[in-house]
């Protein structure tokens, strides 16, 4: 069964990734989205490494994410 959930993130975190390549430019990309790749990371760490594993690196980089989405729909914007 966790087999079948680890794939699941992984086929929405590429679905991510899609909508990321293709709306980023365009300021159109949604934080939240990259709010949720970055859960996706942490959860797959926690079921490969156990609920204890470390992911203070994976939460920074989900804050750094999402304040760089924003930044770019606001750049968008302003141009």
């Amino acid at each position: 069964m966790s087999e079948d959930i680890i794939k699941e993130i992984e086929n929405r975190m590429k679905e991510i990734e899609a909508a990321k390549a293709e709306l980023w430019d365009k300021g159109q990309y949604e934080p939240m989205m990259e709010g949720e790749y970055w859960d996706c990371q942490i959860v797959l760490r926690q079921m490969k490494e156990g609920e204890g594993a470390d992911v203070s690196d994976l939460q920074k980089k989900k804050q750094e994410g999402i304040i760089a989405a924003q930044q770019q729909q606001y750049k968008v914007a302003a141009e």
